[in-house]
């Protein structure tokens, strides 16, 4: 697959801070309707993330909604650069089987990438357009 990270990123991306607590989470996703926050420091520097599926366990786990995302966030988190090329962010997301994919620029989050958005890009830029039924 052709192209860089940057070119099927979304760059509508919300950002936790490691105090925000798991219900203040969940509101962010559910208003949001996104499934991922990267979980940030004073610096911008990325620090986790807290995914509809940390906020599960932490439900199942009966964590009290004023803990903070911090606890139950996934760290380190697997991170591309912008120019990183398409065919490894593919492997990257696959490898090491996440669905978010935060896109950084020296060090700052500028994107973040879903398998969703690798698939529309490959089906709008890689596959031949269909031929039109008679």
């Amino acid at each position: 697959m052709k192209g860089h990270a940057r070119q099927f990123m979304t760059t509508k991306v919300v950002l936790a801070t490691p105090q925000m607590t798991l219900a203040e989470a969940a509101r962010e996703l559910s208003r949001l309707e996104i499934s991922g926050l990267p979980v940030v420091d004073e610096r911008g520097q990325v620090l986790g993330i807290v995914t509809e599926s940390d906020l599960l366990d932490a439900l199942l786990a009966e964590t009290p909604v004023e803990t903070r995302i911090h606890v139950v966030m996934t760290s380190p988190v697997v991170m591309v650069d912008e120019f990183t090329p398409a065919d490894v962010v593919a492997r990257l997301l696959r490898t090491h089987r996440v669905h978010h994919l935060p896109v950084t620029r020296q060090g700052a989050v500028v994107g973040i990438i879903t398998p969703q958005e690798v698939i529309r890009y490959f089906v709008m830029h890689e596959l031949p357009v269909p031929p039109e039924v008679a």
